[in-house]
């Protein structure tokens, strides 16, 4: 799929049932469709669409286009249908003249009539638009503005039912986003999305404007696959022109009061002088504005975000300065006492060029708290500017370790350690220090040192408690569970413990406790620290977000993979709803390995993708590699063994920061091992995964690894360890993968048949898919061919949910069931053609034609293109 031009029309997506009902209406004898809605919401795209079907059924189309100058003259809209004597004279013999004019033009085929803006016709012309109607003379598919006044010849049309009324509204955001990809010809990350849906909020003219300014400034860029969006948008003259929001008629008072609106974003309207109070409604009547409450405030906003980018941009930079201070006095006069309002004036401040160092300071640990590092950043440094002391410094250090920038964070924090002032500071620049080290540089060995050198250095019991718990933490995500729980079961028991303590060590130890199998403690965990990790949010501004993914990666270790996806989604959401990349991607990972799970690989590819180029720039926690690891499984899965080679190969050149998601790297090389034919290196990586995992205690990464080696032929030497482990790891996926290893290495139609019942039990359709076809096979085997057929039925239903799925574990296909385009290609290159050639003749890319090959060699069991023109010479 090509990339759009951004000259040609856009697609049509999101319109199914619109194009239905006009292709529908095509088809009638008379009437048509009157499509309404307000401006850009693709009107004119629609009725273009229409006398694109019309034509292809013969049809003779005409089009009017009403403008409000044509409005002044009599059948103006239509004049361009007509001659001019033809327009010649008044009233009923006009009419008449002049449909039978546009009857002959037609020479005996059906007419439509494509009217654009309907609500601007003149009288006359709007009452030749009805007679054609209702005479049966032509369709008509008339686009018309909602709110606007039509003429009475057209609102007849409706009210008489002689037209279906559709009426248009803005795309959904699902709508919008296919729209997204079918134009940029490959996906968009989530947050880019949300950025988008929040800027335009579905409406297409405005999509197109802002993807085509994004473009033409590059905040808009394609990244290895995937579009995204950085940085702000620079919007030009031209946005306010397709928005239709210009200040130059507005008067001062006016004018005033719909800037200080598009600064603020949104105001109250007791901010608002009397004159500007009154101003206020002749904005709101105008559609400039919109008032909403919140408790026992008046609230006004911009009546569209687009039209707020547009004023803005239309303002000088010291207007917009004057109108930053006068919104942080305004606040300032009344207490700033509401959640965010020290936050919002820290910024207009810092916009308008004033404001204080503590001001800054306290504002930059709540923007850090509402996961915005780069904001934390930029209010930080202001603080030191204005002379900020240790607190800015640190506040600076962690707002850089947030964003990934591990040199410049590792420096400053180095130094603060030396310099606090007492204890609590000492050890806050000792755990983000150490957590740099640990997360950012892959130094799990340094992070220890420093924590265990700092914790002798400190005197007071709590401070010594705060090392122990990130001590917690870290030996968690270095895959020692075992040293993690006992170092917080203390911590957790003893009572007067502070809270940040408790939900330090809370998060490690739910960690740990999942990755021991036990699970249902794992949630307790997680469930119990929850309030308290919202309370601590300014110190632990990552807590609450960390223990609601360990609920998700608790779910999907258990099997419950319903739950997990809906737990996993709502926080997904959430991160995107916030803006911020860096637990965006992160939990972008997770759901990503849900779906994988469930076996919507393509889902699964997207999201992993979308993770790994969120943390190129920025990997503050060293999950890059693990994002990989899932783009490399789901591409083998999904049958790309070449993206998954290509995945594997960059994550091995990649940092892993979290050491206790090895085992994903792990399952990601034989993954893309199987999918390149070679099932006894991958056998190994499994086998070598599960005997590390269990030798750390990591039980459900060791069902992990088993499990994907009895699902790549070696269930033999899987099931007996997987029966093992399924007796202590909760849930119901480690049980069911014991029974799956242990009916693949017997052979066992009947087992197999229950274990992939089971699997679709727990969402688990992929490999629910390939059991059934197992089971399908073992049948045959024994003779029971009716019952291989109906297993093979139920297996192939389920693949065909699985988004083209394609694993090398699937059963292998017999020569006879080459596909058409995989036997087409084979039997190119064994006559000898490049894949350069056949991908030329076939077009498509050479990378689909190496795909295909390496299926064709996996089906028919040869091992390149000099065995495959035997065998095919052979089989002639």
């Amino acid at each position: 799929m090509a990339e759009h031009d951004g000259a040609t029309p856009w697609p049509i997506t999101g319109r199914q049932d619109e194009l239905g009902i006009i292709a529908a209406a095509l088809t009638r004898a008379s009437g048509g469709v009157i499509v309404s809605g307000p401006a850009g919401v693709g009107k004119t795209r629609l009725a273009a669409e229409a006398a694109r079907i019309a034509r292809s059924r013969g049809l003779v189309v005409g089009w009017v286009r009403a403008t409000a100058s044509s409005r002044a003259i009599p059948l103006g809209a239509v004049a361009a249908l007509l001659d001019a004597s033809e327009t010649a004279g008044e009233g009923v013999d006009l009419l008449g003249r002049v449909r039978r004019s546009l009857a002959a033009r037609a020479a005996g085929r059906r007419m439509l009539l494509c009217v654009d803006d309907g609500h601007l016709l003149d009288e006359a012309s709007a009452a030749l638009v009805h007679l054609l109607v209702v005479t049966g003379d032509a369709l008509v598919v008339m686009t018309v503005r909602a709110g606007h006044a039509m003429p009475d010849a057209l609102q007849a049309l409706g009210k008489d039912e002689h037209c279906v009324v559709v009426d248009l509204e803005e795309l959904t955001p699902v709508a919008m986003a296919r729209l997204l990809e079918d134009v940029l010809a490959a996906p968009v990350d989530g947050r880019s999305r949300e950025a988008l849906w929040a800027l335009t909020r579905g409406n297409p003219l405005f999509l197109r404007e802002v993807v085509r300014l994004g473009r033409t400034d590059g905040t808009l860029a394609r990244d290895d696959g995937v579009w995204r969006w950085r940085g702000r948008l620079s919007p030009g003259a031209r946005l306010a022109d397709v928005v239709g929001v210009r200040v130059d008629g507005l008067t001062p008072v006016e004018r005033t009061v719909l800037e200080l609106v598009a600064v603020a974003g949104q105001l109250g309207v007791d901010a608002l002088a009397p004159a500007e109070a009154d101003a206020l409604s002749r904005l709101e009547d105008a559609g400039l504005v919109s008032r909403r409450r919140d408790e026992r405030r008046s609230l006004v906003e911009v009546a569209h975000p687009l039209h707020a980018e547009a004023v803005v941009a239309q303002m000088a930079g010291g207007r917009r300065d004057a109108l930053h201070a006068r919104l942080a006095e305004d606040v300032e006069s009344r207490g700033a006492r509401r959640g965010g309002d020290q936050l919002r004036v820290a910024v207009w401040r810092l916009e308008a060029g004033g404001g204080g160092s503590t001001l800054f300071q306290q504002a930059a640990a709540q923007a850090l708290a509402a996961l915005d590092p780069a904001l934390a950043e930029r209010l930080a440094r202001a603080a030191i500017r204005r002379d900020g002391g240790f607190g800015a410094h640190l506040l600076l250090g962690r707002a850089l370790a947030a964003q990934g920038m591990a040199d410049e964070s590792a420096d400053l924090l180095a130094r603060l350690i030396d310099d606090a002032p007492g204890d609590d500071g000492r050890v806050a620049a000792a755990i983000g220090a150490a957590g740099n080290l640990f997360w950012a540089r892959g130094g799990p060995d340094e992070a220890g040192a420093l924590l265990e050198a700092v914790g002798r250095r400190v005197a007071s019991r709590s401070a010594r408690d705060r090392i122990e718990a990130e001590q917690v933490r870290l030996l968690a995500a270095s895959g020692r569970p075992a040293e993690a729980l006992a170092t917080a079961g203390p911590l957790l028991a003893r009572r007067g413990v502070a809270d940040v303590v408790r939900v330090r060590a809370a998060t490690g130890a739910a960690e740990a406790l999942l990755t021991c199998g036990r699970i249902s403690r794992a949630l307790e965990v997680v469930d119990e620290n929850l309030p308290a990790a919202r309370g601590e949010r300014h110190e632990l501004p990552q807590a609450e977000v960390v223990l609601l993914g360990l609920r998700g990666l608790a779910l999907r270790h258990a099997g419950r993979l319903v739950e997990a996806t809906r737990s996993s989604e709502a926080l997904y959401r959430s991160m995107l709803g916030r803006g911020s990349a860096l637990p965006s991607a992160v939990e972008g990972i997770s759901l990503a390995s849900i779906w994988l799970a469930r076996g919507r690989v393509g889902t699964a590819s997207r999201l992993f993708r979308e993770s790994a180029v969120l943390l190129r720039d920025a990997d503050a926690v060293g999950m890059r590699a693990v994002a990989l690891a899932g783009v490399a499984q789901a591409a083998a899965q999904g049958g790309d063994t070449l993206a998954s080679r290509d995945a594997v190969a960059e994550l091995d050149d990649t940092l892993l920061g979290h050491r206790a998601f090895s085992v994903e790297l792990d399952l990601a090389r034989a993954w893309s091992a199987a999918s390149d034919g070679e099932r006894t290196r991958a056998g190994a990586i499994l086998t070598a995964a599960a005997a590390e995992a269990r030798a750390g205690g990591r039980s459900v990464h060791a069902v992990q690894a088993l499990h994907a080696l009895a699902r790549l032929g070696g269930a033999a030497s899987a099931a007996p360890d997987l029966a093992v482990l399924a007796e202590g790891v909760e849930g119901p996926f480690a049980a069911t993968a014991a029974a799956h290893a242990a009916a693949l290495a017997r052979g066992d139609a009947d087992g197999l048949e229950a274990v992939a019942e089971s699997l679709a039990g727990i969402g688990s359709v992929l490999v629910s898919a390939e059991t059934w076809l197992a089971a399908a096979a073992a049948h045959s085997r024994d003779g029971r061919e009716a019952r291989a057929r109906a297993a093979a039925t139920r297996g192939a239903h389920l693949l065909r949910r699985c988004e083209g799925a394609a694993p090398p574990t699937l059963p292998d296909a017999p020569a006879e069931d080459l596909t058409r385009r995989e036997h087409e290609i084979a039997v190119l290159a064994a006559a000898g053609l490049s894949s350069r050639e056949i991908a030329g003749r076939l077009v498509i890319s050479v990378r689909t034609v190496d795909n295909h090959l390496l299926r064709v060699y996996r089906k028919l069991g040869v091992s390149g293109r000099r065995a495959l023109a035997d065998l095919l010479r052979e089989r002639d």
